[in-house]
């Protein structure tokens, strides 16, 4: 089975933040023989910068197990979990062979808030206690005592 490796995935995007510094470097020292290409260069690294910061949100959700890591599957981070680095991480894909997982924000929805730690719910066969009785039945109004 494949598996995601943490360090490539994050090689790859340090990569495109260097050439992205490196397109802002050449036309800041006027390295670039054609003008047209010096037109561009800003809408090329707005363009790198965003897909890293989609990629670093999408890594982020799988870090927090709100999404499957097989969907940051590419060939630039694939790795053979008997075959993964000792050093590095990997990521592995969710079983689905068990049934559909309920991502976080679905489980939110579903879960019903417990007790507080401490503070045990009341029971269905006694009623409230009153404040300030302490158990003792106050005699009722107009009955004599």
């Amino acid at each position: 089975m494949e598996h995601v490796s943490l360090s490539a995935e994050l090689g790859e995007i340090r990569y495109a933040i260097e050439g992205a510094h490196w397109i802002a470097d050449s036309v800041a020292m006027g390295a670039v023989p054609d003008p047209e290409r010096v037109h561009s260069a800003p809408v090329i690294i707005s363009a790198i910068l965003l897909l890293v910061e989609t990629r670093l949100h999408q890594l982020g959700r799988v870090l927090r197990g709100e999404e499957n890591p097989a969907h940051l599957l590419t060939p630039h981070n694939v790795t053979a979990g008997e075959n993964a680095d000792r050093d590095d991480v990997v990521l592995r894909p969710w079983d689905w062979s068990a049934g559909p997982r309920p991502s976080p924000s679905e489980k939110k929805e579903t879960e019903q808030p417990g007790p507080v730690a401490g503070i045990e719910p009341p029971r269905e066969d006694s009623p409230p206690a009153q404040p300030g009785t302490q158990g003792a039945q106050s005699p009722s109004i107009g009955e004599p005592d």
